[in-house]
């Protein structure tokens, strides 16, 4: 991985280069300077960049300008740019642009600069020499990075997280000219000069994507490996957390810094989270492995082993959170910029290991990092304390050491901090991992932060825990991934303006991770603070991190995300129905529109009220009342469902997870519905459309309540059959079936639809193939699901009862006995039934028949049958009863648990209907 030092023709040629081109003229459209719309901007396009100029090129946040000797900084969520003279340290100019400003990059002929406004979904093109915004393009929602073309820098590479795809823009034309799918949540983006090839990093996925340039395809995907446990305090897990990648000075490698989220239960804050760098090497396609031989390491750099430094004690240095990496010119030396413990680590290239570290640099949040073009000075970016660190290199020495010159520049105006102080602190304490500052660490000896897991705060990235965590190691005794020991599951601390909350559950984990102890180190926890009596200074950090929560997520414990005005409802529902009567009429006798009013929800509902709070019921109305919790009721007292506005507002998919987790705001029906609805149906038919409420978790400890989104994936039947195929079919004539039915034979009878009714238990006996025969002692029955694309039972499965029971006939057909199973229609389930469904329980193993979901920490029994596979039953037979000629294997189902319908419904004797989903003649053995 050694080369010889980029040549100073080279860089001379790239000077030559720009010179020339600025001749070409820009033909900016009329009224460009506001970033409008429409038209060239420029004569012609830019020439190709001769290939002794090219060079590398990687997405980042701060960019060096060699044609100025400038520096520009993304400043994030103030939503400006900085042109910077570092020189002087002196901010030149500060460019209004957007919403949050994360990527900036400068076309190889400095004729250009990109700047990426995530929230606000464009890119936006500034002349660099007049400091002047020409275009401001469209993107898909939650553009991450962008980087330019090192041979043609008419292209601009943008990645496009929600849309998982790479756009390029055409800068000539000024306008997106094509897409390349590749793969979910691209994050870092990288050229090469030699190469003809984009690299891009996957936010949550270990696979670094390549994209040969010459005709837009994706050439490989190649996989980065789980780290494999040896011990506890060892480098393991799965990784994720990649915000950036970076190709070394020789072009034959990438080095991709990102974190490994290992599975322990419960968190434990020096064994849960580890940082890491892999390498690839770039022409094999594949990730370079460490040859335990050797004393180098060519591959992945983990902590304790590649990365190992020593503290001044003598201890070892603990690291957390890469987020870029930069090479000198020379190729001897690389720095790792670690954005949790704010710190700069040096490594040998050749040798691959760390050798010396600038420990806790004096900003907040450094998340972005280049050098100039000689590789003399190195600059970081602070993204919550806007400022710009300068370093110097010591000539890339790997023997000299790096220096911080002059104090932080303040590169921006913190309008955040200015508007909301609170939040700004929240933010700043929400992605440090620093034990070192502040009044009570957040964490012990540098290990993790808040963001450590949720990388981007409460949003998509949160579905990475589910993935790599679950399920936990033994269900039936811990199923929590998340923090335990909480008292109301956050939902107390995010409400917008409010002046009280409860600390215990924010200050639970930062405990989790570690901090709020005077040993700043983690190890000694005596005088840690108290979470039910904690001091002033615990609580004022505890009531900073909930305005993050409050911004993040206003409606927690629902994830249900509402934009601009609140929706009316007064046009929903009968007002929809005045023009789509056949849909309206449908609708009426769904599951959905009862999912506001059915009994068993709103005993749920209450029986949540009383254990944690009021508040609590947001969780259910995210799903059954949407339109509701988006007007700021969340009571759950409108009984309204989910109606039309429910999903025919969602604007995107948050994917968090679940617990509602999608964006919605009011449209203005009366005029421009038409035009809406036809644009949202792609997004509508999606199968994690409907997994936003169809995947639930409990908020704070993570037990996965419902999977359905998650069992479907897995299923044979994706993605070729999607949820909606099966369960909102065609109607003849045109538009579907907003019955949406599925197999709550329960809701469909309380209703008294049979139509409803009739597909609900068709569903239900399309389900399941069985077979049985008779064994010594009993029947053996085999149970295949071969006709849901998800598991049976799904949904909230601790509240559904399925079993088996072997009935004994006489000659006439008349059942004599059924065995295994309930006397009669009401009755319940005998002990050691064989039974498909879930039992949920406290942590002191009493079993929680009312759903108490905030009280649930374990599985203690789980009996689901995934699609596509099958389950042996055993039935116990004793002595046959007199008469018996004939015997069947039965197949109950309940979509109500008798011991929870009677809680609901205070019959004690009542019990759900019960529906026949398979029965087969039992066979001699």
């Amino acid at each position: 991985m050694r080369a010889a030092p980029l040549s100073l023709l080279a860089f001379l040629a790239l000077a030559l280069f720009a010179a020339c081109s600025e001749s070409f003229s820009l033909a900016p459209s009329a009224g460009s300077d506001a970033g409008a719309e429409g038209g060239l901007l420029e004569a012609q396009p830019p020439a190709i960049v001769p290939e002794a100029a090219r060079v590398n090129a990687s997405s980042s946040s701060v960019i060096y300008d060699p044609f100025r000797g400038a520096v520009w900084t993304a400043n994030g969520d103030v939503g400006t740019v900085s042109y910077v003279d570092p020189s002087s340290q002196r901010v030149v100019q500060e460019l209004a642009v957007g919403k949050d400003i994360r990527s900036v990059a400068l076309s190889p002929d400095g004729a250009w600069l990109a700047a990426v406004d995530r929230a606000g979904a464009t890119v936006s093109l500034f002349d660099p020499v007049a400091r002047v915004l020409r275009r401001t393009i469209a993107l898909g929602t939650q553009p991450r990075a962008c980087v330019w073309d090192a041979a043609n820098p008419r292209w601009l590479y943008v990645a496009e997280e929600d849309d998982g795809a790479v756009a390029i823009i055409d800068r000539t034309q000024g306008e997106v000219i094509a897409t390349v799918p590749v793969g979910r949540r691209p994050a870092g983006l990288a050229v090469s000069a030699s190469r003809r090839e984009l690299y891009v990093t996957h936010r949550i996925d270990a696979n670094v994507t390549v994209i040969d340039l010459h005709d837009r395809s994706v050439a490989a995907d190649v996989p980065l490996a789980d780290e494999p446990f040896s011990t506890a305090a060892t480098p393991n897990g799965k990784a994720m957390g990649f915000e950036s990648i970076a190709v070394t000075a020789d072009g034959g490698y990438l080095w991709a810094p990102h974190e490994l989220l290992a599975t322990t239960h419960p968190f434990v804050f020096n064994e849960t989270v580890f940082p890491a760098i892999s390498v690839v090497e770039i022409q094999g396609r594949i990730e370079e492995p460490n040859d335990p031989n050797s004393p180098d390491f060519a591959g992945r750099k983990n902590l304790f082993a590649a990365i190992a430094l020593t503290d001044p004690s003598g201890q070892p240095s603990v690291f957390s959170q890469p987020c870029a990496v930069a090479f000198h010119p020379n190729n001897h030396v690389a720095w790792a910029l670690m954005c949790g413990s704010q710190d700069l680590v040096t490594f040998s290239v050749g040798h691959g290991i760390a050798t010396d570290a600038i420990r806790g640099l004096p900003c907040d949040h450094p998340s972005g990092m280049t050098l100039d073009a000689a590789g003399a000075r190195i600059f970081v970016v602070c993204d919550q304390s806007k400022q710009l660190l300068t370093f110097d290199t010591a000539g890339g020495s790997p023997v000299g050491r790096a220096q911080l010159i002059g104090p932080p520049l303040d590169v921006a105006v913190d309008t955040l901090r200015r508007a909301d102080p609170q939040l700004r602190a929240g933010l700043t304490l929400f992605y440090q991992a620093s034990s070192a500052k502040g009044a009570l660490a957040t964490t012990g000896n540098n290990w993790m932060s808040c963001a450590a897991c949720h990388l981007d705060g409460f949003g998509p990235t949160n579905a990475r825990l589910f993935e790599a965590l679950m399920p936990p190691p033994d269900p039936a005794v811990a199923a929590e991934i998340g923090h335990v020991g909480l008292v109301d599951n956050f939902s107390t601390a995010i409400q917008v303006g409010q002046t009280s909350f409860r600390p215990h559950d924010l200050l639970v984990a930062m405990l989790d991770q570690g901090g709020l102890a005077p040993d700043r180190t983690g190890a000694n926890r005596a005088g840690q603070v108290d979470p039910d009596a904690p001091a002033p200074a615990a609580v004022s950090l505890a009531a900073q991190l909930a305005r993050v929560v409050a911004a993040d997520l206003p409606a927690q414990p629902t994830w249900l995300r509402n934009s601009g005005a609140p929706p009316d409802p007064a046009y929903d529902a009968a007002w929809c129905g005045g023009c789509h009567a056949t849909e309206y009429e449908a609708w009426s006798h769904s599951v959905h529109a009862y999912g506001g009013k059915d009994p068993m929800v709103t005993f749920c509902v209450r029986t949540e009220q009383h254990l944690v709070g009021a508040q609590f019921s947001r969780l259910c109305a995210g799903c059954h009342d949407p339109v509701s919790m988006r007007a700021g009721d969340g009571t759950m007292t409108s009984q309204r469902g989910v109606t039309c506005l429910g999903c025919h507002d969602v604007t995107g998919l948050t994917q968090g997870g679940g617990n509602a987790d999608l964006q919605a705001s009011a449209h203005d029906w009366t005029h421009d519905h038409k035009a809406w609805a036809t644009a949202s149906l792609a997004m509508l038919k999606r199968p994690d459309f409907c997994g936003g409420c169809h995947r639930q978790f409990v908020p704070g400890t993570g037990l996965l309540a419902i999977g359905t989104l998650d069992e479907y994936r897995s299923s044979p039947y994706a993605p070729a059959t999607r949820c909606v195929d099966c369960h909102m079919p065609p109607r003849s004539g045109g538009g579907y079936d907003h019955r949406f039915p599925g197999g709550n034979v329960y809701l469909g009878e309380l209703m008294n639809d049979d139509a409803l009714i009739a597909g609900q238990k068709s569903n239900l006996t399309h389900v399941v193939q069985m077979e049985a025969h008779g064994v010594s002692g009993g029947v053996l029955a085999t149970v295949r699901n071969g006709g849901a694309g998800h598991w049976f039972p799904t949904g909230v499965a601790d509240i559904r009862e399925a079993w088996v029971e072997i009935q004994a006939k006489d000659s006439s057909g008349n059942v004599l006995a059924h065995l295994g199973g309930p006397a009669t229609p009401t009755a319940t389930l005998p002990p050691g039934a064989s039974r498909l469904g879930v039992d949920i329980a406290a942590a002191d193993g009493t079993t929680l028949f009312a759903h108490q979901l905030s009280l649930a920490t374990h599985f203690p029994f789980r009996a689901l049958l995934p699609s596509g596979e099958a389950r042996a039953f055993f039935v116990s037979v004793g002595a046959w009863p007199s008469g018996t000629t004939q015997v069947d294997a039965v197949l109950e189902v309940r979509s109500v648990r008798t011991s929870y319908y009677r809680a609901a419904t205070g019959d004690a004797n009542g019990a759900a209907p019960q529906t026949e989903m398979a029965r087969v003649t039992v066979t001699t053995p």
